[in-house]
């Protein structure tokens, strides 16, 4: 058997627990020697010859605890080196530990593990990491992708819906760019476990998929589609650090943006048809430091948009499910109340939950007082941001009219 994982060979005499080495692309695997004894045999692709390691009555130990997230240590006895494996399929790994601890037993290994071809292995090829497109006659229509593919490319080569479903089955891929294809719809149930960048620029994207699982992604390029709003799976990615938006046809911007994309820091919502922003994005305490709001119809006048203060029941009993973070659905609550409980925003003056009844004006600010930077384009264009602020009481409505220089109720 054999597994490609990273691979590191530190010698434990000549630097006392200490090694400046990087992991490297390699293999490793079990073969039988010429006693007919099994070997250990550890190739890194940058070198031509395999190392073979004896195993019977020579494994120090087997450093396992972090096997789950695919990492494990061999120490052996001679020569005293530990080989530190990373990246490696989880199940792979547990049966090349248990075949390893029965060889340095002297046990019989299961007749399901096979002996590797020592030569095989020295003849290995480095496996093919990224792989560029920038036309459609080069697109791997019949022969597919490479299955170790990190680094995906595929610019202006014609792809159209659907797109091939193969590009997402693709497990070790962490950079996906399709930017300037013909694009209009990604396929549903999308699930990319180490994908930290996708970028879909230059296409004519209408809407993000339902179901979209990529939990470690950082940055989301979307820019230059049709999308006329953010979608709930793109508030759900809550790793997302930079997220694109230019260029689209977007009217508003979901006042629980920073709630739910808490990582967020750079922020980009040019040339779209915004007419304001939601107070969260002028709050201090937040990750967000650039902010890109150029070319929008943007409201240039203090205005009022909504007063209405007659406290309910409900109101009371929205603020005490958020208050004391009672879980709902569904199934406890009525959709129209789940909907609330997942949009609300916070008062501008108390901090207190909006949900149904609240004061809401529009007044300028400048982001740059709570340490964004914000970009333009146009020389005559303002710093100034109008955004919309709640208030949950005619108190706190009183307070922002008076800091907002407007007559008061």
């Amino acid at each position: 058997m054999k597994l490609d994982c990273k691979i590191k060979i530190q010698n434990r005499q000549r630097t006392n627990g200490l090694s400046t080495l990087k992991s490297a692309k390699g293999v490793i695997g079990l073969a039988k020697s010429n006693n007919d004894e099994w070997v250990l045999i550890v190739r890194l692709f940058k070198d031509t010859n395999a190392t073979q390691y004896k195993l019977r009555e020579n494994v120090q130990s087997l450093l396992h605890k972090c096997i789950n997230n695919g990492m494990a240590t061999i120490q052996i006895k001679v020569p005293s080196h530990d080989i530190q494996l990373s990246e490696a399929n989880v199940e792979s790994l547990k049966t090349l530990l248990s075949s390893i601890r029965l060889a340095s037993t002297g046990n019989n290994l299961p007749s399901s593990i096979k002996s590797t071809s020592i030569n095989i292995v020295e003849k290995l090829q480095r496996p093919i990491l990224q792989l560029i497109i920038n036309q459609a006659i080069d697109y791997p229509t019949l022969k597919g992708f490479p299955s170790t593919l990190e680094k995906l490319i595929i610019n202006s080569s014609h792809l159209r819906t659907p797109v091939d479903r193969r590009i997402f089955i693709l497990k070790n891929l962490h950079t996906l760019d399709l930017s300037d294809n013909n694009i209009t719809e990604l396929p549903s149930n999308m699930e990319m476990n180490h994908l930290h960048t996708l970028i879909i620029r230059s296409n004519r994207l209408k809407s993000f998929p339902n179901t979209f699982k990529c939990p470690i992604l950082k940055n989301l390029d979307l820019s230059q589609n049709q999308l006329e709003k953010i979608d709930l799976t793109i508030l759900n990615l809550n790793t997302l650090e930079r997220l694109n938006l230019s260029s689209n046809k977007i009217k508003f911007i979901p006042r629980q943006i920073l709630r739910l994309l808490s990582q967020l820091q750079v922020f980009n919502i040019a040339s779209n048809l915004i007419r304001f922003i939601p107070n969260c994005l002028a709050s201090s305490g937040t990750r967000l430091h650039t902010f890109h709001y150029a070319e929008n119809p943007l409201i240039t006048e203090k205005s009022i948009t909504c007063r209405r203060f007659n406290i309910t029941l409900v109101e009371l009993g929205l603020r005490a499910v958020i208050k004391y973070r009672i879980p709902y659905d569904f199934k406890t609550l009525p959709r129209t109340l789940c909907f609330l409980l997942d949009e609300y925003e916070i008062c501008a003056h108390c901090a207190l939950p909006c949900l149904t009844n609240f004061g809401e004006i529009i007044v300028p600010k400048q982001l740059s007082a709570i340490g964004v930077t914000v970009h333009v384009t146009a020389a005559n264009q303002s710093f100034s941001i109008p955004v919309q602020e709640r208030y949950c009481s005619i108190k706190c409505f009183n307070y922002g009219l008076k800091r907002a220089g407007m007559i008061q109720m």
